[in-house]
């Protein structure tokens, strides 16, 4: 999903690297309050597991690959400021040092594969603290909301397209999307399992690294589910 240098106009890329700039900003200002002991050492290795990730490509369709984003499981694991911080270091050594990605087009690459899914991953997170125990339907939760991010980010990515007039002649808006985004339905379903079961099995095993210290009732229902 990443976007090239030469696709977007300079209003398009301005404006998306204005508004992910701002976000950046925003997550900048607010991460000195999240961060504790347990949080830098979740950031690292989940920004490590998110970036050798995105390196594995599996075929879609002839002569497309797709691979997974991870944005929506660093905004489950560390909430939307920390998931986006990591991912737009993330973004910017790819597109620096691998050249995945074209640096005038660095900011819209923040908003779609990071901005959007940390802040849909956000929800999920909200639901895990209101639980304290694991759930089907919060694995059910977490591979529809992959499904979402992924989508959702597609869809910016073909409107930021369009406005700078880079779609392919002849192809309209309605057709260019539809072809995208069942392209990356296939790896939004991928991203979403995946995104469940690491969820499921950081939150088993570090919960308290994730959402903070339990209360003391709430750590003894989650000892009682994990024995």
């Amino acid at each position: 999903m990443h976007i090239g240098s030469g696709f977007l106009s300079p209003t398009v890329w301005g404006a998306a690297a204005a508004v992910s700039g701002a976000a950046l900003a925003a997550a900048l200002a607010t991460a000195g309050r999240r961060l504790d002991d347990r949080k830098v050492p979740l950031m690292g290795v989940m920004g490590a597991f998110v970036f050798a990730a995105q390196m594995v490509n599996f075929p879609i369709l002839p002569g497309t690959s797709g691979h997974l984003g991870g944005g929506f499981l660093l905004g489950v694991l560390l909430g939307a400021p920390l998931g986006i911080i990591v991912m737009a270091s993330i973004l910017v050594v790819q597109s620096l040092v691998f050249q995945d990605g074209g640096v005038e087009a660095l900011g819209a690459n923040i908003l779609v594969m990071g901005i959007i899914p940390c802040l849909l991953g956000t929800i999920l997170r909200v639901l895990w603290q209101k639980r304290q125990r694991p759930s089907g339907w919060l694995d059910l939760a977490a591979v529809v909301g992959g499904v979402a991010a992924v989508l959702a980010g597609a869809t910016v990515v073909i409107l930021l397209l369009w406005r700078s007039g880079a779609l392919p002649a002849k192809i309209g808006l309605w057709e260019a999307m539809a072809v995208m985004d069942s392209v990356h339905l296939a790896i939004g379903v991928v991203e979403g399992a995946v995104s469940a079961l690491v969820v499921r099995f950081v939150m088993a095993t570090r919960r308290e690294a994730v959402l903070g210290t339990l209360p003391a009732a709430a750590g003894a229902c989650a000892k009682e589910a994990s024995a």
